[in-house]
């Protein structure tokens, strides 16, 4: 279990609803158009690993479980809960806007970890995230870290010789 990280699956609440505080009531709310899998309508690439449909099957668990293991695709951002030692740290230079969660993930992937989805767990960010909506300077925020991404993954082969994994 050192090497595994708790997937929380993220949700996006609109505006004005009470967020769930079980899977139940989150499954009645997403089937009633009141919530949706985060970055739905942005980047559903970038929770897509995530497996929202299998999550949303899984039988009823009276308790807290890993459901099932999610292959580390690009471009994932995944909301986890890690080990308190022996995980790289956030790379802070990933300040402002684009590639802070994807490049954390990569890294944990290329460093040996593997994600484990749970069940009966889950986060929800209050509100629709919709085209449109961010701040002025998102985009030259986006293409900055996009070419600090590119460095960073040659940074990742020299970290990390040994590893098979890339991103």
């Amino acid at each position: 279990w050192a090497r595994v990280l708790f997937v929380l699956p993220a949700f996006e609440v609109r505006a004005g609803l009470r967020r769930p505080g079980t899977k139940a009531e989150l499954l009645r709310l997403w089937g009633a158009g009141g919530a949706r899998p985060f970055y739905g309508a942005l980047c559903p690439r970038c929770q897509a690993p995530t497996d929202f449909g299998r999550w949303r099957a899984l039988p009823p668990a009276p308790r807290l479980r890993v459901a099932y293991e999610a292959p580390w695709r690009d471009p994932w951002e995944p909301f986890f809960v890690a080990p308190a030692r022996g995980v790289p740290p956030f790379d802070e230079r990933f300040l402002q806007y684009g590639f802070n969660r994807i490049s954390q993930a990569c890294e944990l992937h290329v460093a040996g970890f593997r994600f484990a989805v749970l069940d009966g767990a889950f986060v929800t960010h209050g509100g629709f995230k919709e085209p449109g909506g961010f701040h002025e300077g998102r985009e030259a925020e986006l293409g900055l870290n996009r070419r600090l991404f590119r460095r960073f993954r040659e940074e990742l082969r020299q970290r990390y010789p040994g590893s098979p994994r890339r991103c």
